[in-house]
C-alpha cells in the first residue's frame, strides 16, 4: 500500500508544481481519484495525508481537499511536520540549516531590530536565569530568544522557518542541557548575541550566534557519542 500511495503522492504533487492542478482548486473526489489509479480508498486517503502533511493540500471538513494557496503558513505547516518526523540520525541537518539561517538572521536584527524585539530577547534571557536547572522552562526560553531574532530580521521567510522548526527545536535543547557551567554558558552566548545586536553591529552579531549555535552543536554530537 506504501508503494502504491506514493505513486499517487507522485504524480499528483508533479501535477501541483506543474500548474496542472492550480491553486484554490478542489481535488477530484476519493472515489474519482480511485477510478483514476486503479487503488482502494485507503491508498488515496494515504496520498491526501502526506500532500497534506508537505503543505501542497488543504482540507476543508465536508466540503473536500483543495490545492494550498501559497503562503508562509502553509510553508510553516510542512516545515513543522518534516522536522518532527526527522530521524535522529538525521537531526544533525537541521542543526547545519539552523546554524546558516540564524547566523543571517542576527545579522539582519542587528540593522532592523527595534526596541520592541530587543526587549522580548532581553525578558527571554532573564527567563533563562530565572530557570536554571528547569530544562523545559529554560529550552522554552532559549527557543524564543532564537524566534526573536529571527523576527527582528525583518525577513518574513527567515522567521517562518525557524517557527516551523520551533517544536524541534525545543526537543533539541532540552536533550542538549547539560552541567550549571552549560547553562551559563548558553546564558552567555545569548547575551553576547543581544549586545551586538543592540549595538547594531551585524558582523559581530553574526559571529556571536555562528559562535553559540556552532558549541551548541559540539556539546550535542559530544553527549551522543557518549550515550552511544
Amino acid at each position: 500500500m506504501a508503494h502504491r500511495s506514493s505513486e499517487v503522492v507522485a504524480e499528483l504533487e508533479q501535477e501541483i508544481l506543474a500548474g496542472t492542478l492550480n491553486s484554490g482548486e478542489r481535488l477530484p473526489s476519493e472515489e474519482k481519484l480511485c477510478e483514476r489509479f486503479e487503488v482502494s480508498r485507503t491508498v488515496i486517503r494515504e496520498a491526501i495525508q502526506q500532500l497534506r502533511g508537505r503543505g501542497l493540500l488543504r482540507t476543508l471538513k465536508g466540503s473536500g481537499s483543495y490545492i494550498a494557496d501559497p503562503s508562509l503558513e502553509t510553508l510553516g505547516n510542512a516545515l513543522e511536520t518534516y522536522s518532527v518526523l526527522t530521524p535522529d540520525d538525521s537531526f544533525l541537518d537541521l542543526i547545519d540549516l539552523r546554524i546558516l539561517i540564524e547566523t543571517e538572521c542576527a545579522k539582519l536584527a542587528a540593522t532592523h531590530a527595534g526596541e520592541k524585539i530587543i526587549q522580548q530577547m532581553q525578558t527571554t534571557i532573564d527567563e533563562m536565569e530565572a530557570s536554571r536547572g528547569d530544562r523545559a522552562t529554560f529550552s522554552r526560553a532559549d527557543i524564543a530568544f532564537h524566534l526573536a531574532v529571527a523576527k527582528g530580521s525583518k525577513n518574513s521567510l527567515y522567521a517562518t522557518i525557524l517557527a516551523g522548526l520551533e517544536r524541534r527545536c525545543i526537543d533539541y535543547a532540552n536533550a542538549n542541557r547539560g552541567s550549571e557551567d552549560w547553562y551559563s554558558m548558553v546564558i552567555n552566548t545569548h547575551r553576547a548575541i543581544l549586545n551586538a545586536i543592540s549595538d547594531s553591529n551585524p558582523e559581530a552579531a553574526a559571529t556571536a550566534m555562528h559562535r553559540h549555535l556552532v558549541l551548541s552543536r559540539r556539546h550535542y554530537v559530544d553527549q551522543q557519542e557518549q550515550s552511544a
